[in-house]
């Protein structure tokens, strides 16, 4: 086997991880939204959510499956638990990406307690689990920080493209979303007034 096979994987699990976390998030904006109404299917919006979830999920595992395996970079499951923790024995250039790894290591824990929090949906009040939800825009951002800062892929002009036109989706989206949740509750207001 190639000894750079676990590097690729890592690199290649990591950036389909970061796209599967992206279209969650447009996927959950759509499902909450209605942005598609006339042809939309919540039911199917939502099943389709969760499966994207589940795997940013599988994928962010196999991203870290993948460094811990590799020789190149001194990954170990400490590295990857602990912000901070990777310093410049992590890397064989010497150079220093802790900061880049622990927007990363941040944004796992996120979207841990947002699927988690998912999973238990039924049984939380349903505005601490909307609270708990909007954290995955968090988890968005440090995730995209983290691939831009740490991902060895960010000077390849495909890799800029592909972020910034998946990335300028998410903000359009999101602001679609505010506006959506801003007018729903401006018509409540005036609905109330009238009553």
């Amino acid at each position: 086997m190639n000894p750079q096979t676990w590097w690729y994987l890592s690199r290649g699990s990591g950036i389909v991880a970061w796209v599967m976390l992206a279209a969650t998030h447009l996927w959950g904006i759509l499902l909450v939204t209605r942005m598609l109404k006339p042809v939309d299917r919540p039911a199917w919006l939502l099943d389709l959510h969760r499966w994207l979830a589940a795997l940013t999920v599988i994928t962010t595992g196999v991203h870290l499956g993948g460094l811990v395996a590799d020789n190149y970079v001194h990954f170990g499951w400490r590295e990857i638990a602990l912000p901070q923790a990777c310093q410049i024995e992590c890397w064989p250039s010497g150079g220093s990406k802790a900061a880049a790894v622990t927007w990363g290591v941040i944004a796992l824990y996120i979207i841990v307690v947002v699927q988690v929090s998912s999973l238990m949906m039924r049984k939380l009040p349903r505005k601490a689990w909307h609270t708990i939800h909007l954290f995955s825009y968090v988890s968005f951002l440090m995730a995209t920080v983290h691939a831009v800062m740490s991902g060895t892929d960010r000077g390849n002009i495909v890799f800029i493209a592909a972020v910034s036109a998946m990335t300028g989706g998410i903000v359009l989206a999101g602001a679609g979303r505010a506006l959506y949740a801003n007018g729903k509750s401006k018509i409540k207001r005036i609905m109330a007034n009238s009553a």
